[in-house]
């Protein structure tokens, strides 16, 4: 026999069902519930206890950065009391070292008046006796000074003479290696210094003679004695190295075929000049035989177009070493500057460290490059002083 059921529907999902199905559902629906409801206590007494474990930390957090900041308040007012401190004994041996020096720069004043006084004394006393030595001395020194210049003015042209020459030729033997640079001995003419230009290869190319002149006026007579010299030596150039040059002219010319040449460009012009020769040289090989082209070649030598080639060619050289010596110049300053700069920050430094150590004393750290390579310790020093 089968059980009746009757229809219910269910309150939850509004879905008609029997009722011993519907007793079934019910239970779930309140079970879900109930379980919603342990659910939604339990979540509650979780977040309470987060919030209390939250604030907790917070709290301690709090503390701990209130703790610091009570530290570091406590850290800058004793910085601040040492500050102070320190400013009040700054000033304090400020006014002590103002004072020091003001009684010394007195007690100076008097011992200098007094130091003054006793040498003026001792100074009168001892010259009133040798005043009349002294003249008589005086007198005899003026004889052997005069007769010393009129020695010495005898003998100053021909030293002088005799250092420039020199000058010039170091000057050629360290510029062309390759040449021969001799002396023209005393007494013999022929100039002062013959220089035989040579090839890589050894081949001689030509002779340059040299005349050098260290005095204060110029003479025309040099010219012409230097061109019977290079007659003389057998010379296919002759330069005339002087001090004195003539009126309007300020580093070099060419006078009735002789180089004139202050000795500032002496070696722009060798340099110069020994080009030419070369040139000249490679140049007469190449006409070896031809009689027509060798005159051709000497008139070239002795012309203007020659002349005019090695004037542009000491020209430039001239430009390039103002140029260079114009950068050394702008360098040479800033070098100074910055060596001034330099020097200045390591005073102030060096000054503030003696300050701070001044007001310190020995808690200031020793810094290595302030301090005496041989310096002391302070003890070893109290005992050498004892």
């Amino acid at each position: 026999m089968s059980t009746p059921s009757t229809t219910f529907v269910c309150p939850h999902c509004g879905e008609p069902i029997e009722l011993n199905t519907a007793l079934s559902k019910q239970l779930q629906h309140q079970l879900r519930d109930e379980m919603k409801a342990e659910i939604e206590v339990e979540k509650k007494k979780l977040w309470k206890v987060a919030q209390e474990k939250a604030a907790e930390k917070q709290e301690k957090e709090v503390r701990d950065l209130q703790e610091q900041l009570k530290e570091r308040t406590d850290k800058l007012q004793e910085a601040e009391t040492q500050e102070l401190e320190l400013r009040k004994q700054a000033r304090e041996l400020a006014e002590k070292q103002k004072s020091l020096e003001l009684e010394i720069a007195r007690t100076l004043d008097k011992e200098r008046e007094k130091i003054a006084l006793d040498a003026r004394k001792q100074a009168d006393e001892a010259h009133r006796l040798k005043d009349l030595e002294k003249d008589k001395k005086l007198q005899d020194a003026q004889k052997a000074n005069e007769e010393l210049a009129r020695k010495l003015q005898q003998g100053s042209m021909q030293t002088q003479g005799e250092v420039l020459e020199a000058d010039l030729k170091a000057l050629l033997e360290q510029a062309f290696p390759t040449d021969s640079i001799q002396d023209v001995e005393k007494g013999v003419k022929g100039a002062d210094v013959v220089q035989t230009v040579h090839t890589k290869t050894g081949e001689r190319s030509g002779v340059i003679v040299w005349e050098s002149k260290n005095t204060k006026a110029w003479s025309q007579s040099w010219v012409t004695k230097l061109k019977q010299d290079q007659h003389t030596v057998k010379a296919d150039i002759c330069v005339l190295v002087s001090t004195a040059l003539p009126a309007g002219v300020e580093t070099y010319t060419m006078i009735s075929g002789v180089w004139v040449v202050h000795p500032s460009v002496a070696h722009l012009v060798a340099t110069a000049l020994r080009m030419q020769l070369l040139a000249t040289h490679q140049a007469r090989q190449s006409l070896v035989g031809r009689e027509e082209k060798m005159e051709v070649l000497y008139a070239y030598l002795s012309g203007t177009q020659f002349k005019a080639r090695v004037e542009n060619i000491i020209s430039a050289f001239i430009q390039m070493q103002e140029g260079l010596q114009k950068e050394k110049r702008a360098m040479q300053t800033q070098w100074s500057k910055r060596e001034r700069e330099i020097e200045r920050v390591i005073a102030n430094t060096t000054g503030m460290y003696g300050d701070l150590q001044g007001i310190i004393g020995a808690q200031l750290p020793e810094i290595a490059q302030l301090q005496l390579p041989d310096e002391a310790p302070e003890g070893e020093q109290l005992e050498l002083t004892a």
